[in-house]
């Protein structure tokens, strides 16, 4: 069993009470990015299988004690940056886009664009989890049919395993919201990375062609995730 289908079996089985499964990674999907940038240089690793304590609001949690993972993943995020290295990308995102606070709309008019969201970012002290994309929670995203863009997921949770999804799936979403439609495009899904300890967030890359119009989802794949908040609406145009 490989990819992204292994994986959704996988933590299919671990919601459902199951203390195993396999985990694949997708390693075309995900590349690291550099410490200081935001251009990949390297590869970077998704996450194997999770295991959580028996409800899915725990999933993807991590404790003292280590991760709440098991499985056969091989590859780990290591990458990780500073507030102010944060920052930098979510500035750098910024550049040529419109940012539309009173529709909650972030539209993108190049043909190579950079989205930076963020995880669950505990400092905004919000019940639940959410998505912050340049200083809005969860915005609708546009992007121009056929534009490159580079995803670059930053866990700024303090607690919880969080990876990034652009599928067919459409809310309401449910525990399992990966497993309610497919990867929208090749590139559209950068598997979990451990979240933010010391003021150190990992951070991982991926890179798709926005090639059909249409309207998607992002959500965060890991259970109960997007059934809890993280999800947003990506719109091709």
């Amino acid at each position: 069993m490989t990819g992204r289908n292994g994986w959704m079996v996988g933590v299919g089985l671990l919601a459902a009470g199951v203390l195993a499964g396999i985990a694949a990674v997708n390693q075309g999907a995900v590349r690291g990015a550099s410490g200081t940038g935001v251009t990949a240089t390297g590869t970077a690793p998704g996450v194997g299988g999770m295991m959580g304590s028996g409800s899915v609001v725990a999933m993807g949690r991590v404790g003292s004690g280590g991760s709440d993972m098991m499985g056969s993943g091989t590859q780990a995020a290591r990458a990780t940056w500073t507030p102010a290295a944060v920052q930098r990308a979510v500035r750098a995102s910024e550049h040529g886009v419109t940012i539309n606070r009173a529709t909650n709309t972030i539209t993108y008019h190049g043909r190579r664009d950079l989205l930076v969201p963020l995880a669950a970012p505990a400092a905004l002290h919000l019940k639940g989890m959410q998505w912050e994309i340049d200083g809005l929670i969860n915005p609708t995203v546009v992007v121009p049919l056929g534009a490159r863009v580079t995803v670059v997921l930053v866990n700024a949770d303090q607690g919880y395993l969080h990876g990034f999804e652009v599928t067919t799936a459409r809310p309401p979403f449910g525990e399992m919201a990966m497993m309610q439609g497919a990867v929208a495009f090749p590139g559209g899904l950068i598997m979990p990375i451990p979240p933010e300890s010391r003021g150190a967030a990992p951070h991982a890359e991926t890179i798709f062609t926005a090639a059909a119009a249409g309207t998607y989802s992002y959500i965060c794949p890991v259970p109960g995730h997007a059934a809890m908040g993280m999800a947003g609406t990506l719109r091709v145009s």
